[in-house]
């Protein structure tokens, strides 16, 4: 079996899960562009929409999909 050890201290990877707060971080991560927009335009049904934009943000920040609960 390999060896495993950490590559970022516990702190670091919490800092960056930590959501953003300011105004601008927010709009930043959270603003779908015009492409966004078209992309997304070309799924089918209200809720396929809504849920392939909310993955395609948090794909952005943090980075991965969101565990149920966060």
């Amino acid at each position: 079996m390999l060896a495993r050890r950490r590559l970022v201290s516990p702190e670091i990877w919490a800092g960056h899960y930590d959501a953003p707060l300011d105004e601008r971080e927010i709009a930043r991560h959270y603003t779908l562009t015009s492409d966004d927009l078209e992309f997304v335009g070309r799924r089918r049904g209200d809720a396929t929409r809504l849920g392939f934009a909310m993955l395609l943000l948090t794909m952005r920040w943090p980075g991965r999909a969101l565990e149920a609960g966060e």
